[in-house]
């Protein structure tokens, strides 16, 4: 295959390029020649033409909203796509629990507007309610603060005594760049399977699979040869969701064996291209702000920062 024609000039462009020592890397900008694009930071790189594997035209971005408006926006699709089996609205407070299953099924997540999230009546009587949802379902009161937009929610709740947590990068990805050709071969599912779900790490039980299996989700699985017994296992997973008009990523797990070979991008790339089927225009997934590795394959896969969060809990 070889590189865009000149009618493509003046388009943005996603192409995957052999180079002489037979890897591969991918390029994104706009064509000013068949042999020439330009970056965003606005360096122009030459490639052959010849050496062009695959090729795609990129939609432009369109125009962002305000931080604050995405913010929300991002934490809705993440909450509706990862749905607790209980939500209770306190105002625009989302009082979620799901029998103790991860932190985010299992906390409040603020979606009214800055600087607190417009929780019913005062913020203290709130406070106390949120601490008496959770004790009554012996389940660790904790919150979900978004930043920067609840900034001003975090302080009052390092004041009040709510210890910080796990802090979590938000980070968002183009679609239309994900979506390319995975270089494994990858089964798509509208449930898990055992296999699947021996690689997932928590233990799950009723609440964890309802979390899991909901917003309609879909299951990406990728299988290997296992040198050791010589059978087909399960060697990568991931899952992915749609919520307005935003594809969620989460579970994404390589078992220990099969990693550094790529498994984790193509899993991400078949989910990406199964969102798009259900009309998602943009990605984002979540990372621990102290995963390296992680960090760096995202940041490899074009995704950038978008915002973060934290947790606080009070025993």
């Amino acid at each position: 295959m070889s590189g865009p024609d000149t009618a493509k000039i003046g388009l943005r462009v996603s192409m995957l390029i052999r180079d002489e020592d037979g890897s591969r890397r991918e390029l994104l900008g706009k064509l000013l020649t068949t042999s020439t694009i330009v970056k965003k930071d606005l360096t122009e790189v030459k490639f052959d033409p010849d050496t062009v594997i695959s090729w795609r035209v990129v939609p432009e971005q369109p125009v962002r909203k305000p931080t604050s408006q995405r913010i929300r926006e991002i934490e809705r699709a993440s909450s509706q796509t990862w749905p607790a089996t209980e939500v209770v609205r306190l105002g625009g407070w989302e009082l979620r629990a799901s029998g103790g299953f991860s932190h985010r099924a299992n906390s409040v997540l603020p979606i009214g507007a800055p600087p607190f999230g417009e929780p019913t009546g005062d913020l203290a009587a709130a406070l106390k309610q949120v601490i008496d949802f959770y004790r009554s379902r012996n389940l660790m009161p904790r919150f979900q603060v978004p930043l920067p937009s609840y900034g001003a929610l975090n302080v009052v709740l390092d004041e009040e005594g709510w210890q910080p947590g796990l802090s979590v990068s938000v980070q968002i990805g183009d679609l239309a760049v994900l979506a390319s050709a995975p270089q494994h071969d990858v089964s798509i599912s509208s449930m898990p399977d055992d296999g699947w779900i021996e690689v997932f790490p928590p233990q799950l039980g009723r609440d964890g699979l309802a979390v899991l299996t909901g917003g309609g989700a879909f299951f990406a699985t990728i299988y290997q040869l296992d040198p050791g017994s010589h059978k087909q296992v399960v060697a990568a997973i991931g899952r992915g969701a749609v919520s307005e008009g935003w594809f969620v990523i989460t579970a994404i797990n390589t078992i220990s064996q099969f990693q550094h070979h790529g498994l984790a991008t193509s899993i991400i790339r078949a989910l990406s291209q199964h969102a798009q089927s259900f009309g998602a225009e943009k990605a984002f997934l979540q990372v621990s702000a102290a995963n390296a590795p992680a960090l760096a394959l995202y940041r490899q896969l074009g995704f950038r920062q978008h915002h973060t969060y934290n947790h606080r809990s009070i025993t």
